[in-house]
């Protein structure tokens, strides 16, 4: 009535005793009671293999007595009645809880099948074939196992790319987790244009969405103030498809930026839109005098600002995916050396100058730091495996990320641990267990970066500036 795991021991002779367990004893239907008594009658002969013959029909029949009291109650049993005057010895069982065991293939199979060979290659070649199946299906990938990054298909055309940013005018689908969205955030931050370029933070719960990942929770504060979606998926098909309410063909990705007045998607593509958002003129001052706001991207560094956002991108920013996402050993070390070669050509540059184009933060810099947030808590281990160390390892790189995250309002476009936690958890075929990491590295060190007042002095020498007329 009162079934348990238990242990017994049996003391059969002074020389002899033989300690019974669930895995002798399996647990099995009374009917089927004549096959636990097999089970346990080679179980106790194989054991007792070494004693004499009568010891041994000793142990026989006691085995059957056990096999027959079938499961322990709590709090142990002591069986001797039924047991015949010669089979009679001393039986203890107690209460005690046994590791689970799954369902001991591989001990069925060195015995029925001669060995585990054959099993440990089928398991290993099915596990890795499964493996192989759900990263394809998340992260597209080529003949050799390198990640081929699907192409934006949203893209606004070059008379378009030109934006008008007014009070209200534009609303930017983002999310936490995404570095692709915190760069459009970065730059929001930064330019002091929230209000031109109304932020809109999604749920990464891909449970709740329709396609992709990207959902709304108006009980949790997070609505679509333009369509009242339900998801991402839903401001796509009123905003991007071609009769403007139709079904939408295609990715539901983020970021995605949406003109409000018009209803109407822009761009979903995350370079052209951080592009767009640093060219654009507010009409508003946003900087340290009413005439003036922060300008990413000066004219005389445009052609070296594009030069490094192409290197960062295919060295760094999109090389740990391809590490992480790789299905070959080959794939997986060719995005290696790219991300150690891009590792170091940031740091040595960092070394000769404050930032990466220049004495001050350019959209190079907002380009590149979503991935220099993630390395250590995310990227170093469950993409590369720990191959290339970690971002605070090098010294340069360390004082340039603990400079940008001190920057106005930088600090407050990333959740850091919940976009660890989100990563750990849904991306499950590169971490089936969901185990999430205990300690963040230099995730302390980084959140007691004391922030810089937009308004002081030292602010206003950190960027360039450019006439808000």
């Amino acid at each position: 009535k009162h079934p348990c795991s238990f242990i017994g021991q049996i003391h059969l002779t002074p020389r002899m005793s033989l300690v019974l367990s669930e895995s002798v004893v399996p647990r099995v239907p009374c009917h089927l009671w004549s096959s636990r008594r097999l089970l346990v009658r080679q179980e106790v002969v194989r054991a007792g293999h070494s004693a004499s013959t009568s010891d041994r029909r000793r142990v026989g029949v006691i085995a059957l007595a056990v096999a027959a009291l079938g499961q322990c109650c709590r709090g142990g049993l002591r069986a001797r009645r039924g047991l015949s005057s010669r089979a009679r010895g001393r039986i203890n069982v107690r209460s005690e809880a046994e590791p689970d065991r799954g369902f001991r293939v591989l001990e069925w199979a060195s015995s029925a099948l001669g060995g585990q060979k054959a099993l440990v290659k089928t398991a290993s070649y099915l596990s890795r074939e499964t493996w192989r199946t759900m990263v394809r299906e998340l992260a597209p990938q080529s003949s050799t196992g390198d990640y081929v990054r699907p192409a934006s298909t949203l893209r606004a055309a070059p008379r378009d790319a030109n934006l008008k940013l007014s009070m209200g005018g534009h609303v930017a689908y983002v999310g936490n987790t995404c570095p692709w969205c915190h760069r459009v955030q970065l730059v929001l931050a930064l330019r002091r244009i929230e209000d031109e370029v109304a932020n809109v933070t999604l749920l990464d719960e891909p449970e709740r969405a329709s396609r992709g990942g990207w959902a709304f929770d108006p009980e949790r504060g997070v609505s679509d103030p333009i369509f009242n979606a339900a998801d991402l998926r839903e401001v796509y098909e009123s905003s991007a498809s071609p009769k403007g309410g139709g079904s939408y063909i295609g990715r539901c990705t983020a970021p995605l930026l949406v003109d409000s007045r018009s209803r109407r998607a822009v761009s979903n593509d995350s370079e052209q839109i951080v592009r767009m958002l640093c060219e654009a003129k507010t009409g508003a001052a946003t900087g340290a005098s009413e005439s003036s706001e922060v300008d990413l991207l000066p004219p005389d560094l445009k052609d070296a600002i594009t030069e490094t956002n192409q290197w960062t991108y295919r060295l760094l920013s999109n090389a740990v995916y391809r590490a992480g996402f790789a299905t070959t050993q080959e794939a997986f070390e060719r995005a290696v050396n790219d991300i150690t070669q891009g590792l170091d050509k940031a740091d040595g540059i960092l070394s000769k100058s404050r930032f990466l184009c220049g004495d001050k933060v350019t959209e190079a810099d907002a380009m590149l730091l979503p991935c220099a947030v993630r390395f250590d808590v995310v990227y170093a281990f469950l993409f590369l495996r720990g191959s290339c160390g970690l971002w605070r390892e090098r010294p340069h790189l360390k004082r340039w990320l603990n400079e940008m995250w001190s920057l106005p309002g930088v600090r407050e476009t990333c959740n850091i641990r919940a976009c660890q936690e989100s990563y750990y958890r849904t991306l499950f075929p590169l971490n089936p267990s969901q185990i999430i990491p205990k300690t963040v590295t230099g995730l302390e060190t980084l959140c007691a970066t004391e922030t810089i007042p937009l308004g002081h002095s030292a602010a206003a020498e950190l960027f360039h500036w450019r006439s808000s007329k």
